[in-house]
């Protein structure tokens, strides 16, 4: 076989932030120290990273280090050819893995390798044929989607890399991604919003609130400064872009549940759109509410693994209702 690095020019790294780098975490070095040390190591795996190249090879191999993982998460590598699921590599412990992730026809096909949600990894080679051709993927003007939100968005309960709402609607619009969920620690604080504020994007999507209310960061009332902060601070870097925000998902508890204070969690939905709304009236028609009851709401219990975090059909039923507000975002901004 011929290997090729993880820098090789064939290689086509997608879903960083930053230069490319064979440590596979999301966001480079010089952001740890302005992040949270808890939302920083969310940021070191490598949800929503991919590595795409376009080959005749038969076979296929994948050289990878195993730097950390988290035990009650699923930490694999799925492969998809022509954009189908058709392997993966999975994860025997910390260190050095190599292994054979297509085996087949010779014919020309587009391999994206999805890289875990839940683990921190090193991109060490992949292996071809030894007269196989090996090119990145034809470049085209597809659209670009930015997530920042909490674990739902990270892909806690997801059952593969290539299954987190983020990725099916990459693949149901055809656009790339930059995946930015941050399990446990999203929070909006100004060092994200100054984050995804410098990421090129033709739609961001906002998800988060929960962890605010879950651990009771903020009452409402300060929820609304930080929220109304961090689109301030979005809209200061980029005044066009379509922002669509999702209120909090059904949260199987959330009638009984409250926050040290009190409050609800309808009370943070009511944050968002309050704040939605007033910056519509102010004249930013870009600005877009999807509510997460929508996606998810009372009635649909069967569609969470546990009180929060949505199963495989729950993904599934984020993605083609979030998805198609993206889609119908993309055709306006298109015309």
């Amino acid at each position: 076989m011929q290997w090729l690095d993880a820098l090789a020019p064939q290689l086509d790294v997608r879903g960083l932030v930053g230069e490319r780098r064979a440590l596979l975490r999301r966001v480079p070095n010089a952001w740890r120290a302005r992040l949270p040390a808890d939302t920083w190591g969310r940021l070191c795996t490598a949800s929503g990273v991919r590595v795409a190249f376009c080959t005749n090879s038969p076979v296929v191999a994948v050289r990878v280090e195993w730097v950390s993982y988290q035990l009650d998460r699923i930490a694999a590598v799925d492969v998809y050819l022509n954009g189908e699921f058709t392997s993966q590599l999975t994860c025997g412990g910390l260190g050095a893995a190599e292994a054979v992730v297509v085996d087949g026809s010779s014919r020309r096909r587009l391999v994206e390798l999805y890289m875990p949600t839940y683990a921190e990894i090193r991109l060490a080679g992949i292996g071809v044929a030894d007269q196989a051709s090996v090119e990145p993927p034809p470049q085209t003007q597809r659209p670009r989607l930015v997530f920042y939100g909490d674990s739902i968005t990270h892909g806690s309960t997801t059952v593969r890399p290539g299954t987190t709402y983020p990725a099916r609607i990459a693949r149901q619009v055809d656009a790339d991604f930059v995946n930015l969920g941050v399990g446990g620690s999203a929070r909006g604080e100004p060092a994200m919003a100054q984050l995804v504020a410098t990421l090129n994007a033709d739609v961001i999507v906002l998800a988060y609130g929960v962890n605010t209310f879950g651990a009771s960061v903020e009452e409402p009332r300060a929820f609304e400064r930080t929220y109304e902060g961090f689109l301030a601070i979005l809209r200061g870097r980029q005044p066009e872009v379509p922002i669509l925000m999702v209120t909090p998902l059904f949260h199987s508890q959330e009638f009984a549940q409250t926050t040290r204070g009190g409050a609800k969690l309808e009370e943070y939905r009511r944050v968002i759109r309050e704040v939605v709304y007033r910056r519509q009236s102010f004249g930013d028609a870009n600005l877009l509410l999807l509510e997460g009851h929508g996606l998810i709401g009372p009635g649909q219990g069967d569609l969470l693994a546990d009180h929060v975090h949505p199963n495989d059909q729950g993904f599934a039923a984020i993605a083609a209702g979030l998805g198609a507000q993206i889609q119908r975002v993309l055709s306006l901004t298109r015309r």
